[in-house]
Protein backbone atom coordinates (compact mmCIF):
# COMPACT_ATOMS: atom_id res chain seq x y z
CA UNK A 1 0.00 0.00 0.00
CA UNK A 2 2.83 2.38 0.86
CA UNK A 3 4.45 1.69 -2.51
CA UNK A 4 1.16 2.47 -4.23
CA UNK A 5 0.90 5.75 -2.38
CA UNK A 6 4.47 6.66 -3.24
CA UNK A 7 3.83 5.82 -6.89
CA UNK A 8 0.68 7.93 -6.96
CA UNK A 9 2.47 10.83 -5.35
CA UNK A 10 5.30 10.61 -7.86
CA UNK A 11 2.84 10.50 -10.75
CA UNK A 12 1.14 13.57 -9.34
CA UNK A 13 4.42 15.45 -9.27
CA UNK A 14 5.13 14.50 -12.88
CA UNK A 15 1.69 15.59 -14.03
CA UNK A 16 1.67 18.86 -12.07
CA UNK A 17 3.68 20.88 -14.62
CA UNK A 18 1.49 19.56 -17.44
CA UNK A 19 -1.66 20.54 -15.57
CA UNK A 20 -0.19 23.96 -14.90
CA UNK A 21 0.55 24.46 -18.59
CA UNK A 22 -2.97 23.37 -19.54
CA UNK A 23 -4.48 26.01 -17.25
CA UNK A 24 -2.05 28.69 -18.45
CA UNK A 25 -2.67 31.56 -18.70
CA UNK A 26 -5.08 31.99 -15.81
CA UNK A 27 -4.83 35.80 -15.84
CA UNK A 28 -3.44 38.52 -18.16
CA UNK A 29 0.12 38.01 -19.38
CA UNK A 30 2.30 41.10 -19.02
CA UNK A 31 5.30 41.80 -21.23
CA UNK A 32 7.50 44.21 -19.29
CA UNK A 33 9.58 46.59 -21.41
CA UNK A 34 12.37 48.20 -19.33
CA UNK A 35 12.38 51.27 -21.59
CA UNK A 36 10.00 54.10 -22.40
CA UNK A 37 7.13 53.63 -24.83
CA UNK A 38 7.75 54.30 -28.51
CA UNK A 39 11.26 52.88 -28.81
CA UNK A 40 12.31 49.84 -30.81
CA UNK A 41 11.95 47.36 -27.94
CA UNK A 42 8.48 48.68 -27.19
CA UNK A 43 7.44 48.36 -30.86
CA UNK A 44 8.54 44.72 -31.04
CA UNK A 45 6.86 43.92 -27.71
CA UNK A 46 3.53 45.33 -28.92
CA UNK A 47 3.70 43.49 -32.24
CA UNK A 48 4.26 40.22 -30.36
CA UNK A 49 1.67 40.94 -27.67
CA UNK A 50 -1.03 41.64 -30.24
CA UNK A 51 -0.45 38.26 -31.88
CA UNK A 52 -0.13 36.26 -28.65
CA UNK A 53 -3.67 36.98 -27.50
CA UNK A 54 -5.41 34.55 -29.82
CA UNK A 55 -3.20 31.45 -29.28
CA UNK A 56 -3.04 32.06 -25.51
CA UNK A 57 -6.79 32.77 -25.41
CA UNK A 58 -6.32 35.63 -23.01
CA UNK A 59 -5.21 39.18 -22.47
CA UNK A 60 -1.58 40.09 -23.22
CA UNK A 61 -0.50 43.58 -22.27
CA UNK A 62 2.71 45.60 -22.55
CA UNK A 63 3.89 47.50 -19.49
CA UNK A 64 6.73 50.03 -19.69
CA UNK A 65 8.97 50.25 -16.62
CA UNK A 66 11.90 52.42 -17.72
CA UNK A 67 14.79 53.74 -15.68
CA UNK A 68 18.29 53.05 -14.34
CA UNK A 69 19.58 51.63 -17.64
CA UNK A 70 16.77 49.02 -17.71
CA UNK A 71 17.49 47.84 -14.17
CA UNK A 72 14.06 48.82 -12.84
CA UNK A 73 12.16 46.71 -15.35
CA UNK A 74 14.62 43.83 -15.15
CA UNK A 75 14.38 43.65 -11.38
CA UNK A 76 10.59 43.89 -11.44
CA UNK A 77 10.35 40.73 -13.55
CA UNK A 78 13.01 38.90 -11.53
CA UNK A 79 10.96 39.53 -8.36
CA UNK A 80 7.64 38.56 -9.99
CA UNK A 81 5.88 35.23 -9.45
CA UNK A 82 7.50 32.54 -11.64
CA UNK A 83 4.24 31.49 -13.29
CA UNK A 84 4.68 32.77 -16.85
CA UNK A 85 2.33 35.72 -16.40
CA UNK A 86 5.09 38.32 -16.14
CA UNK A 87 7.78 38.24 -18.82
CA UNK A 88 10.68 40.53 -19.64
CA UNK A 89 11.28 41.91 -23.12
CA UNK A 90 15.05 42.06 -22.71
CA UNK A 91 17.75 43.47 -24.93
CA UNK A 92 21.50 43.31 -25.29
CA UNK A 93 21.68 45.65 -22.29
CA UNK A 94 20.67 42.72 -20.07
CA UNK A 95 23.71 40.78 -21.29
CA UNK A 96 26.04 43.77 -20.90
CA UNK A 97 24.82 44.63 -17.42
CA UNK A 98 27.27 42.60 -15.31
CA UNK A 99 30.30 44.07 -17.14
CA UNK A 100 28.97 47.63 -17.15
CA UNK A 101 27.53 47.58 -13.63
CA UNK A 102 29.59 45.27 -11.38
CA UNK A 103 27.33 46.03 -8.40
CA UNK A 104 24.00 45.08 -9.97
CA UNK A 105 21.35 44.21 -7.33
CA UNK A 106 20.48 41.00 -9.21
CA UNK A 107 22.05 38.20 -11.23
CA UNK A 108 20.11 37.95 -14.49
CA UNK A 109 21.96 34.82 -15.61
CA UNK A 110 20.77 32.93 -12.51
CA UNK A 111 17.45 34.66 -11.84
CA UNK A 112 16.02 34.68 -15.37
CA UNK A 113 15.60 31.97 -17.97
CA UNK A 114 15.33 32.35 -21.77
CA UNK A 115 11.91 31.97 -23.35
CA UNK A 116 12.11 33.11 -26.98
CA UNK A 117 14.27 35.12 -29.35
CA UNK A 118 12.19 37.86 -30.97
CA UNK A 119 14.22 40.06 -33.29
CA UNK A 120 17.54 41.59 -34.23
CA UNK A 121 18.06 45.26 -35.02
CA UNK A 122 21.10 45.20 -37.33
CA UNK A 123 23.89 47.75 -36.90
CA UNK A 124 25.58 49.42 -39.88
CA UNK A 125 28.92 51.13 -40.32
CA UNK A 126 27.96 54.57 -41.58
CA UNK A 127 30.37 57.33 -42.64
CA UNK A 128 29.97 60.98 -43.43
CA UNK A 129 30.07 61.68 -47.16
CA UNK A 130 32.63 64.39 -46.46
CA UNK A 131 34.95 61.39 -46.83
CA UNK A 132 35.33 59.77 -50.25
CA UNK A 133 35.74 56.22 -48.91
CA UNK A 134 33.31 53.72 -50.38
CA UNK A 135 34.46 50.41 -48.85
CA UNK A 136 35.39 49.15 -45.41
CA UNK A 137 38.98 48.62 -46.51
CA UNK A 138 39.26 52.22 -47.72
CA UNK A 139 37.72 53.40 -44.46
CA UNK A 140 40.17 51.40 -42.33
CA UNK A 141 43.13 52.67 -44.35
CA UNK A 142 41.92 56.24 -43.86
CA UNK A 143 41.35 55.67 -40.13
CA UNK A 144 44.84 54.24 -39.61
CA UNK A 145 46.52 57.07 -41.52
CA UNK A 146 44.51 59.77 -39.77
CA UNK A 147 44.56 58.36 -36.23
CA UNK A 148 42.36 61.35 -35.42
CA UNK A 149 38.83 60.29 -36.35
CA UNK A 150 35.84 60.68 -34.08
CA UNK A 151 32.62 58.74 -33.94
CA UNK A 152 29.12 59.32 -32.62
CA UNK A 153 26.95 56.99 -30.58
CA UNK A 154 23.50 57.04 -28.99
CA UNK A 155 25.15 57.14 -25.58
CA UNK A 156 27.79 55.45 -23.40
CA UNK A 157 27.28 51.72 -22.97
CA UNK A 158 24.72 51.38 -25.77
CA UNK A 159 25.03 48.62 -28.35
CA UNK A 160 25.99 51.27 -30.91
CA UNK A 161 28.82 52.57 -28.72
CA UNK A 162 30.19 49.09 -28.09
CA UNK A 163 29.88 48.11 -31.76
CA UNK A 164 32.18 51.03 -32.63
CA UNK A 165 34.66 49.90 -30.01
CA UNK A 166 34.52 46.38 -31.44
CA UNK A 167 35.27 47.85 -34.87
CA UNK A 168 38.27 49.79 -33.53
CA UNK A 169 39.65 46.69 -31.80
CA UNK A 170 39.27 44.40 -34.80
CA UNK A 171 40.32 46.89 -37.49
CA UNK A 172 43.26 48.27 -35.50
CA UNK A 173 42.69 52.02 -35.41
CA UNK A 174 41.99 54.71 -32.84
CA UNK A 175 39.06 57.14 -32.74
CA UNK A 176 37.45 59.45 -30.18
CA UNK A 177 33.97 58.74 -28.86
CA UNK A 178 31.41 61.57 -29.05
CA UNK A 179 28.31 60.41 -27.14
CA UNK A 180 24.80 61.79 -27.72
CA UNK A 181 21.49 61.28 -25.95
CA UNK A 182 20.01 58.96 -28.54
CA UNK A 183 20.51 58.22 -32.21
CA UNK A 184 18.81 61.38 -33.46
CA UNK A 185 21.62 63.69 -32.33
CA UNK A 186 24.31 61.24 -33.42
CA UNK A 187 22.89 60.96 -36.95
CA UNK A 188 22.57 64.75 -37.31
CA UNK A 189 26.22 65.16 -36.31
CA UNK A 190 27.25 62.44 -38.76
CA UNK A 191 25.27 63.95 -41.63
CA UNK A 192 26.67 67.40 -40.85
CA UNK A 193 30.25 66.14 -40.88
CA UNK A 194 30.89 66.96 -37.20
CA UNK A 195 31.82 63.31 -36.68
CA UNK A 196 33.46 60.91 -39.13
CA UNK A 197 31.55 57.68 -38.61
CA UNK A 198 29.01 55.88 -36.49
CA UNK A 199 27.75 52.37 -35.96
CA UNK A 200 24.04 52.99 -36.38
CA UNK A 201 20.68 51.31 -36.96
CA UNK A 202 19.09 51.68 -40.37
CA UNK A 203 15.92 53.53 -39.35
CA UNK A 204 17.49 56.73 -37.98
CA UNK A 205 20.17 56.96 -40.67
CA UNK A 206 18.14 55.98 -43.77
CA UNK A 207 16.86 59.52 -44.58
CA UNK A 208 20.42 60.87 -44.52
CA UNK A 209 21.56 58.05 -46.79
CA UNK A 210 18.82 58.97 -49.26
CA UNK A 211 20.00 62.60 -49.15
CA UNK A 212 23.58 61.43 -49.85
CA UNK A 213 24.83 62.94 -46.61
CA UNK A 214 25.71 59.56 -45.09
CA UNK A 215 27.10 56.43 -46.75
CA UNK A 216 26.59 52.86 -45.53
CA UNK A 217 29.73 50.74 -45.86
CA UNK A 218 28.72 47.46 -44.21
CA UNK A 219 26.24 45.76 -41.93
CA UNK A 220 27.48 44.01 -38.78
CA UNK A 221 25.49 40.81 -39.24
CA UNK A 222 25.94 37.40 -40.80
CA UNK A 223 23.66 38.21 -43.73
CA UNK A 224 22.93 41.31 -45.78
CA UNK A 225 19.89 43.37 -44.84
CA UNK A 226 16.84 42.90 -47.11
CA UNK A 227 16.25 46.66 -47.35
CA UNK A 228 19.79 47.43 -48.55
CA UNK A 229 21.05 44.25 -50.25
CA UNK A 230 23.91 46.10 -51.96
CA UNK A 231 25.56 46.82 -48.60
CA UNK A 232 27.99 43.97 -47.73
CA UNK A 233 28.49 42.44 -44.31
CA UNK A 234 31.60 43.13 -42.26
CA UNK A 235 32.64 39.52 -42.88
CA UNK A 236 32.38 40.03 -46.61
CA UNK A 237 34.48 43.18 -46.19
CA UNK A 238 37.49 41.45 -44.64
CA UNK A 239 36.65 41.69 -40.93
CA UNK A 240 35.44 38.84 -38.69
CA UNK A 241 32.00 37.49 -39.55
CA UNK A 242 30.06 38.80 -36.57
CA UNK A 243 26.55 39.73 -35.53
CA UNK A 244 26.59 42.93 -33.46
CA UNK A 245 22.86 43.53 -33.71
CA UNK A 246 20.80 44.83 -30.84
CA UNK A 247 18.99 41.66 -29.78
CA UNK A 248 15.45 41.58 -28.38
CA UNK A 249 14.18 38.51 -26.55
CA UNK A 250 11.73 37.18 -23.95
CA UNK A 251 12.87 36.10 -20.49
CA UNK A 252 11.02 34.72 -17.49
CA UNK A 253 11.79 34.31 -13.78
CA UNK A 254 14.12 31.33 -13.38
CA UNK A 255 11.61 29.09 -11.58
CA UNK A 256 8.96 29.37 -14.30
CA UNK A 257 7.80 25.82 -15.20
CA UNK A 258 9.41 24.15 -18.20
CA UNK A 259 6.03 23.35 -19.71
CA UNK A 260 5.00 27.01 -19.77
CA UNK A 261 8.33 28.14 -21.19
CA UNK A 262 8.12 25.49 -23.92
CA UNK A 263 4.57 26.55 -24.77
CA UNK A 264 5.59 30.19 -25.05
CA UNK A 265 8.66 29.36 -27.13
CA UNK A 266 6.62 27.29 -29.56
CA UNK A 267 3.86 29.89 -29.81
CA UNK A 268 6.24 32.82 -30.39
CA UNK A 269 8.17 30.86 -33.03
CA UNK A 270 4.91 30.18 -34.88
CA UNK A 271 4.11 33.91 -34.81
CA UNK A 272 7.56 34.90 -36.05
CA UNK A 273 7.34 32.39 -38.91
CA UNK A 274 4.35 34.19 -40.44
CA UNK A 275 5.20 36.30 -43.47
CA UNK A 276 2.92 39.04 -42.20
CA UNK A 277 4.94 39.27 -38.97
CA UNK A 278 8.25 39.21 -40.85
CA UNK A 279 7.04 42.10 -43.00
CA UNK A 280 5.81 44.09 -39.97
CA UNK A 281 9.18 43.73 -38.26
CA UNK A 282 11.08 44.67 -41.43
CA UNK A 283 8.96 47.81 -41.75
CA UNK A 284 10.46 48.88 -38.41
CA UNK A 285 14.00 47.83 -39.40
CA UNK A 286 13.99 44.56 -37.45
CA UNK A 287 14.77 41.04 -38.61
CA UNK A 288 12.69 38.35 -36.88
CA UNK A 289 14.74 35.62 -35.23
CA UNK A 290 13.01 32.81 -33.32
CA UNK A 291 14.67 29.47 -32.66
CA UNK A 292 15.11 26.97 -29.86
CA UNK A 293 15.68 27.74 -26.21
CA UNK A 294 19.00 25.88 -26.43
CA UNK A 295 20.18 28.14 -29.27
CA UNK A 296 19.11 31.16 -27.25
CA UNK A 297 21.05 29.95 -24.21
CA UNK A 298 24.17 29.58 -26.34
CA UNK A 299 23.78 33.04 -27.83
CA UNK A 300 23.32 34.59 -24.39
CA UNK A 301 26.58 33.02 -23.22
CA UNK A 302 28.48 33.87 -26.41
CA UNK A 303 27.38 37.50 -26.37
CA UNK A 304 28.20 37.87 -22.69
CA UNK A 305 31.78 36.88 -23.55
CA UNK A 306 31.87 39.09 -26.66
CA UNK A 307 30.57 42.26 -25.04
CA UNK A 308 32.35 41.65 -21.75
CA UNK A 309 35.63 41.55 -23.67
CA UNK A 310 34.80 44.77 -25.53
CA UNK A 311 33.75 46.56 -22.34
CA UNK A 312 36.88 45.55 -20.43
CA UNK A 313 39.29 46.20 -23.33
CA UNK A 314 37.78 49.60 -24.15
CA UNK A 315 37.39 50.38 -20.43
CA UNK A 316 33.78 51.43 -20.94
CA UNK A 317 32.15 52.78 -17.81
CA UNK A 318 28.74 54.29 -17.05
CA UNK A 319 28.79 57.23 -14.68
Amino acid sequence: MNLLRIGAAAAGLLLAPLGFAQSYPSKPVTLVVPFAAGGGTDIVARLVAERLREPLKGSVIVENRPGASAQIGNRYVIESAPDGHTLLVGTTSLINGPALFPKLPYDAEKQLRPVASLADLPIFLAVSTKHSVKTVREFIDMAKKSNNLNYASAGPGTSLHMASEWLKMNAGFQATHIPFKGSAGAVVALAGGQVDFSMENLGPVAPMVQQNRVRLLAVASHERHPHVPDVPTLGQSGLPDVNLATWIFLMAPAATPDAVVSLLNRTVNEILARQEMKDKLLEQGFVGTGGSIEAMQKRLKDEAVLWGTVIRTAKITIE
